[in-house]
């Protein structure tokens, strides 16, 4: 695992790029450090499909420095990784995450515990797929604009929903998903929207199935998962800590969510006793 370099400070903000290496592939990352700290949960920064690791790392840098929270921003690079977005027989990127948090946490004290979890559009999909897999890893999900998602329910087959799919690997994930499911739907969780993110582009995948489950557009799949968790969440006796957030006028853009609707600060203020203020 253990390639590891200092970068120059940014904001008061000390920078380490490591990689770590497991049997799922190399993970590099980039690690914030604020010349303070606050006893929260670290949190964790997924990409999406522009693979725009360095370009968050120095929007959340700032954000790191004011909250005193570190912040943690993996790079899925595309040689290594042609899919990240979710876990396959053939792809784990939640393996070579959790080896990530494990290797922080032998190295810093402060990593060692869950870590809230913030993925745009790609990364979305990875966060909350890796959160149903291993909740007891997560503080609290953060997702914005996925493009699709993996429904707490049986409304739908795997991978839209946690009805059994036709194969015997479909099945396998429902179960494995299906094992810490309550824990899962005990996390706080905020979905991040642009009101006019409703362009259905190459990116987004369209199928008759998942646009009849889900909806058409980044918006309507976001309004269907936030049902769809919290009606989970009611019939397993849970009261759920849900919320969807609106961005006025936010197409599907990263870079215009955080500098022109603040999105970095939205996540990084969120907080459980904050979720229905």
């Amino acid at each position: 695992m253990k390639d590891a370099s200092i970068l120059p400070d940014n904001d008061h903000v000390r920078t380490e790029r490591i990689t770590v290496c497991c049997a799922a592939g190399r993970l590099s990352a980039e690690i914030l450090y604020p010349d303070w700290r606050v006893e929260s949960p670290p949190l964790l920064v997924l990409h999406g499909i522009s693979r725009n690791a360095d370009t968050l790392a120095r929007y959340f840098a700032s954000q790191a420095q004011r909250t005193g929270r570190c912040v943690i921003v993996p790079h899925f690079n595309k040689q290594d990784w042609p899919v990240f977005q979710r876990p396959t027989k053939t792809a784990r990127p939640d393996q070579a995450l959790l080896e990530l948090l494990n290797y922080l946490a032998t190295r810093d004290p402060d990593l060692a515990g869950p870590v809230d979890i913030f993925g745009h559009s790609g990364g979305a999909q990875l966060a909350h797929r890796a959160a149903m897999l291993y909740p007891h890893r997560v503080s609290a999900l953060h997702l914005a604009a996925a493009g699709w998602y993996c429904l707490p329910d049986r409304s739908m087959p795997y991978p839209y929903g946690l009805a059994a799919g036709k194969g015997v690997q479909d099945l396998k994930w429902v179960n494995r998903h299906a094992i810490g499911l309550e824990t899962f739907l005990r996390l706080p969780l905020t979905l991040y929207i642009g009101t006019h993110d409703t362009e259905r582009d190459d990116s987004l995948r369209q199928v008759p199935m998942l646009d009849a489950g889900q909806g058409l557009t980044r918006l309507a799949r976001a309004h269907c998962y936030l049902s769809a968790f919290k009606t989970a969440a009611c019939a397993a006796g849970i009261a759920p800590c849900a919320k969807l957030i609106e961005l006025p006028g936010c197409v599907h853009d990263v870079v215009e969510a955080i500098t022109r609707y603040d999105l970095a600060t939205l996540v990084m203020d969120s907080s459980p006793d904050k979720m229905f203020l």
